[in-house]
C-alpha cells in the first residue's frame, strides 16, 4: 500500500508479541528506537532509507519490466545460535538439530511458496521470493563444522534481557555477518515475558557517499525458543501455541530483509509496498475476511501478527523490495557469495573485497573488508593512491590525500595456493573537497522581505508570532560535527536601547521531523541582541561559535533562530523570492508546526546562513557570563587543541593555557588561537559587556523610545542646531524641517550605524517662529518641536 510517508528509523526492531490473556500492546518499535538513536546516532532514520529503497526499487522494477535484469535464486548461509544454561541437547532451551532443521525447512517453505506446504498460498499477488536458507556447513576457520549450521553457547543464565543481548551476548557471538545470517535463539527476561522475536533493519549504505554505519556486531534476528522449530515437523516440547509453526522467523527475516509491519505501524499506516492492502492495525487470530480503511485485510501475510497457523503469504511488492536490498545492502549482497553450504574442497581463495565507502572526502579514510572465499590466511593489498600504498591486513584502513578516481588489488592466499588478483579500477573516488568546509544556499540578492500580516518580516519576528526559522542543509558527504555559523541579519530593534542585554538563540536541529524538517534540537547558543546590531551596522554577518562540535553523525541538518515576543526583534537576511534553487527555508508557527516557507508563504527563498562543517575539530570557546558588572571576573574556556594563545592581554590573568580568567573595566572581545592539533577552524572569540552604572528601564512602545532617545540642542536656537541619538536602530535616517501646517522646507538624510550620533540641522535660511524636525529612521518615524528666533 502507498498512501503517505511516515518517519522511522534506519536500525529497525519489530517486536512480535506473545499475548496470554491479557493483550498488552503489540510493538514496542518506537522504545527500541529512541535507544538505538540514543546510542547510535549515525544510523539515520527510515525517512533517509525509504527515500533511497523506494527510488531503487522503481529503477529495478523497470529493468525487470524490460527485460533487461532477471532473478537468480539466492542461497543465504544460517548460522542459529542456540543459547541455553547448560541443559542437554534437546533439553529446554537447548533445541534439538531436528528442531532446529524444521524450522529452516519452514523459512524455505514459506520464502519459496512451496507447493503442497503450509506455505503455499493460490493468491495473485504471491510471490516467491526465489531465496534459499541454508545451514552452513563450514565454521569461521574453513572447518566442516559437526552439526551444519548450529553453534550452541552455555549463557551462564537462563534468560537474557534486551540490553545484555545487544550489549553482550551479540557481540561477543556473532560470526562474520558478510557470510552468515545470525540467528540466535534463546529466553528473554521476565521483563520481556511478551516478547518473542525483533529483527536489525538493514543499511543501505553500499550508495557511494553513505557509510555503513549500522552496527555490525548486532546484525540478525533474536527469537525466543518457545517459538522456534515446527511443532508439526516433530514431537517437540516446550513450543507455545499459536505461535508454535515457525513463523516468527519467517516474520522477522521479513524485517530483517527490510520489510516494514503491513499495517505500517499506524492506523490506515504505510508499509511502502503497493500491492499489500492498508489495515487500521495489527491483525489477531485469524480473523480472515477482516477489513478497514476501506479494503479488505490481508491477515495472511506473514508481516501480520496473526497466528502462526493463518500466515502464507509474502506478495511480489514485498518481493521487490526483500531483492532490492539484497542488491545493495551491506552485509547482505555478499551472503550470496559466501558458498558456504557446501563440501568444503580444498583449494586457493577466491579474492573478493568491499569498502566501507567509495566516495570520501579529500583527507578521508577508507576501511576495507575481505570477502574472500576458501578461508585465506594472507592477504596482499596494493591501494593507488592511498596511505598506505600496500597491505597485509585482513582488513585495512587507508588514507586518501590526493582527488580522483583511484584501483584497489587484493590478492588472497591460504595453505593451498594464491588466488587470481582481483583488481577494480576507478573503485574509489576521493572528492576535491577538504574534510572542513563552509556550507550554504544563499545564492543571490540580499533582501528582507515583509510579512503577509503587515507587521514584522517573514525570516524573524511578525504579526503571525512564528517562533522559529531554520535553514535546512543538505549533508552528502557526511559530515560529523558543525563548529560554528554566521547568520546575516537584516533588521534589529533592542527594546531597552542601547543597554540591552537581550540574546537571541542561534539553535542546531536535526532534520528528522516531518518530511525532513527540523527535529530534535542539538545545540544553543546565546547571541547577545548588541552584538547583532554591531555587526548590522558594520555591514557583517554575525558569527557564533558552538561551546562543543555538534554532532550531525553524517546526516542532514538545520541551522536557524528561535523567536520570542518580548519587545526586541530581528529578521535574518535572505534571497529575493524566487531566487532559491529549491524549498530550504523553514518556520516554525505559533501553533508549534513546522513547515516549508514556499508551501506556507508561497515564497522560495534562502536565509543567509553558512555553516562551518567539517570531520576534523574546531577550537570552540564558551564563557561563563557574556554580561558582567564592573569589578566582576569572567571565565572563558577554550576546547578543540592542545595549544591556546589568547588576545588582547587587557584584563587577562594569562595569555596562554585552555582556560583564563578575565576582568574587563569596558566591553572587549577575547580571541583565542589553538594549535598542536589538526583542526578545521585555528582560532575564534567572545564578547564580554560591561554593565553601565545606569542602565535604561523598559520602555513602554518604541514611540516612548525614540522620543526619550533623541534630542535637539540648542533649543531655542538661532541657526545651526545638533540631532542627537543615542539607540541601538540601525539604519538609514530622514531628517526634514516642517512648518507647523506640515509644510515642507527642507531634507537631508545619513545612515545610523552606531548607538549614540549627532547630524548638525541648519535652520538659519528660515523665518523666526515654531516648527517640526522631522526624524523617519527606516519605518519608524517621531517630530521634534524647535523654536527659532
Amino acid at each position: 500500500m502507498k498512501r503517505f510517508y511516515l518517519p522511522g528509523l534506519l536500525l529497525f526492531f519489530s517486536l512480535f508479541i506473545h499475548t496470554a490473556f491479557a493483550q498488552t500492546e503489540p510493538c514496542i518499535t518506537m522504545e527500541m528506537d529512541s535507544l538505538l538513536r540514543a546510542k547510535h546516532p549515525g544510523m539515520g532514520s527510515l525517512d533517509d532509507f525509504e527515500r533511497v529503497l523506494q527510488a531503487k526499487m522503481q529503477e529495478r522494477k523497470l529493468l525487470q519490466q524490460s527485460g533487461r535484469v532477471t532473478l537468480e535464486t539466492l542461497t543465504i548461509p544460517v548460522i542459529v545460535h542456540i543459547v541455553h544454561n547448560g541443559e542437554a541437547v534437546g533439553q529446554g532451551r537447548n533445541l534439538s538439530l531436528a528442531r532446529i532443521q524444521s524450522q529452516i525447512a519452514t523459512l524455505n517453505e514459506d520464502f519459496r511458496r512451496a507447493p503442497g506446504t503450509p506455505g503455499f498460498n493460490n493468491d495473485p499477488r504471491g510471490a516467491d521470493i526465489e531465496i534459499d536458507f541454508c545451514l552452513a556447513r563450514i565454521d569461521q576457520q574453513g572447518r566442516p563444522m559437526a552439526e551444519a549450521g548450529v553453534n550452541r553457547i552455555n549463557g551462564g543464565q537462563p534468560s537474557w534481557s534486551r540490553n545484555d543481548i545487544e550489549n553482550i551476548l551479540k557481540p561477543s557471538t556473532i560470526w562474520d555477518p558478510d557470510k552468515y545470517y545470525n540467528i540466535w535463539v534463546l529466553d528473554f527476561a521476565s521483563t520481556d515475558g511478551l516478547l518473542i522475536g525483533y529483527a536489525q533493519f538493514p543499511s543501505l549504505s553500499t550508495l557511494n557517499g553513505i557509510p555503513d554505519n549500522s552496527p555490525r556486531n548486532t546484525d540478525g534476528v533474536v527469537v525466543r525458543y518457545q517459538s522456534f522449530g515446527n511443532v508439526l515437523k516433530g514431537n517437540f516440547g516446550n513450543m507455545d501455541a499459536p505461535y508454535n509453526r515457525g513463523r516468527t522467523l519467517t516474520h522477522e527475516t521479513g524485517h530483517w530483509l527490510g520489510l516494514r509491519h503491513i499495517w505500517g505501524d499506524a492506523n490506515c499506516g504505510n508499509d511502502f509496498v503497493d500491492d499489500t492492502p492498508p489495515q487500521a492495525s495489527e491483525s489477531r487470530g485469524c480473523s480472515v475476511g477482516r477489513t478497514s480503511c476501506g479494503s479488505v485485510n490481508m491477515v495472511e501475510n506473514y508481516m501480520d501478527y496473526s497466528d502462526d497457523a493463518c500466515m502464507n503469504i509474502f506478495t511480489n511488492g514485498q518481493k521487490l523490495r526483500m531483492r532490492t536490498v539484497m542488491d545493495l545492502s551491506p552485509r547482505r549482497n555478499t551472503l550470496a557469495q559466501s558458498n558456504l553450504c557446501g563440501t568444503l574442497v580444498a583449494g586457493p581463495p577466491r579474492a573478493n573485497f568491499r569498502a566501507e565507502t567509495q566516495q570520501i572526502l579529500l583527507g578521508g579514510q577508507v576501511r576495507f573488508f575481505d570477502l574472500s572465499t576458501n578461508f585465506p590466511n594472507r592477504w596482499y593489498w596494493t591501494f593507488e593512491g592511498g596511505t598506505p600504498t600496500n597491505s597485509t591486513d585482513q582488513n585495512p584502513v587507508v588514507t586518501y590525500n590526493t582527488p580522483g578516481r583511484f584501483e584497489v588489488t587484493l590478492v588472497a592466499a591460504n595453505s593451498t595456493g594464491i588466488s587470481d588478483t582481483l583488481k577494480r579500477t576507478a573503485y574509489i573516488e576521493v572528492l576535491n573537497v577538504g574534510l572542513c568546509a563552509e556550507k550554504t544556499n544563499f545564492e543571490g540578492t540580499r533582501t528582507v522581505i515583509r510579512d503577509t500580516s503587515r507587521v514584522g518580516y517573514v525570516s524573524g519576528h511578525n504579526g503571525r508570532r512564528i517562533a522559529a526559522v531554520s535553514e535546512s542543509f543538505d549533508n552528502p558527504l557526511g559530515y560529523t560535527n558543525l563548529g560554528g555559523a554566521t547568520l546575516r541579519f537584516a533588521r534589529a530593534f533592542a527594546q531597552e536601547g542601547a543597554e540591552s542585554e537581550a540574546i537571541v538563540r542561534v539553535t542546531v536541529w536535526n532534520a528528522r521531523g516531518f518530511q525532513g524538517g527540523p527535529g530534535a534540537i542539538l545545540e544553543e547558543k546565546e547571541v547577545p541582541l548588541r552584538t547583532i546590531l554591531n555587526d548590522i551596522a558594520r555591514n557583517r554577518a554575525t558569527d557564533v561559535t558552538f561551546e562543543r562540535q555538534v554532532p550531525l553523525s553524517g546526516l542532514p541538518f538545520h541551522v536557524g533562530i528561535q523567536l520570542e515576543y518580548t519587545g526586541d526583534s530581528v529578521a535574518l537576511t535572505t534571497t529575493r523570492d524566487g531566487e532559491a534553487l529549491r524549498g530550504t527555508s523553514w518556520e516554525l508557527s505559533a501553533e508549534g508546526e513546522w513547515d516549508l516557507m514556499l508551501r506556507r508563504t508561497g515564497l522560495n527563498i534562502a536565509h543567509d546562513i553558512t555553516a562551518r562543517v567539517g570531520m576534523k575539530p574546531s577550537v570552540l570557546i564558551s564563557t561563563s557570563a557574556q554580561f558582567i558588572n564592573p569589578g566582576e571576573s569572567v571565565t572563558l574556556q577554550a576546547r578543540g587543541a592542545s595549544i591556546y594563545t589568547w588576545s588582547p592581554a587587557t584584563g587577562l590573568n594569562t595569555a596562554l593555557g585552555p582556560q583564563v580568567i578575565a576582568r574587563p573595566s569596558q566591553a572587549i572581545t577575547y580571541s583565542v588561537k589553538g594549535t598542536g592539533v589538526d583542526v578545521c577552524t585555528d582560532s575564534t572569540s567572545a564578547t564580554i559587556y560591561v554593565r553601565n552604572v545606569q542602565v535604561l528601564g523598559n520602555e513602554p512602545s518604541l514611540e516612548t523610545l525614540l522620543e526619550n532617545t533623541t534630542s535637539i540642542s540648542p533649543n531655542p536656537s538661532q541657526g545651526l542646531v545638533e540631532l542627537r541619538m543615542s539607540n541601538a536602530l540601525r539604519g538609514k535616517t530622514t531628517v526634514t524641517i516642517l512648518t507647523l501646517n506640515g509644510q515642507e522646507l527642507s531634507s537631508g538624510s545619513f545612515v545610523k550605524e552606531e548607538d549614540s550620533v549627532r547630524y548638525p540641522v541648519d535652520i538659519r535660511q528660515v523665518p523666526a517662529g515654531i516648527y517640526f524636525i522631522k526624524v523617519s529612521l527606516e519605518d519608524q518615524t517621531i517630530q521634534k518641536r524647535i523654536l527659532k528666533y
